[in-house]
């Protein structure tokens, strides 16, 4: 068994981010490897904001990533100081989600095999 951990910076909607992430994510457990966790820098702390206003077209990505994290039991941690400069605020953040420090993203990446980065494109 392979373990991965994912960082995702880039925010919801701007990129497909997220959905590549979800469904990489669904295949690699179909395969019965193991996500240890998925981190949260820079813009990518959007994700975890759980007011996000979407209508009936728009999926809402906050939620279908808290949902995968639950689901397969993935812990969904984001960096605290980037939280703090988004203005995000603790009660904001989808249920699932926690902060965490470099320290934390640390522990992820020496846990894991491989770690996959999830950026704004360029």
């Amino acid at each position: 068994m392979v373990t991965f951990t994912f960082i995702l910076c880039s925010e919801p909607y701007k990129y497909e981010a997220v959905d590549t992430l979800i469904n990489l994510g669904e295949a690699i457990i179909k395969k019965r490897h193991q996500i240890l966790g998925i981190f949260l820098y820079g813009s990518g702390v959007y994700n975890i904001k759980g007011d996000i206003l979407t209508d009936e077209s728009t999926r809402n990505l906050p939620d279908r990533l808290g949902y995968f994290c639950m689901k397969y039991d993935v812990k969904l941690a984001a960096c605290s100081t980037w939280l703090s400069f988004s203005g995000i605020k603790s009660s904001e953040i989808i249920e699932g989600a926690c902060q965490e420090g470099l320290g934390g993203l640390s522990e992820l990446i020496a846990q894991s095999d491989r770690v996959i980065f999830f950026g704004p494109g360029g």
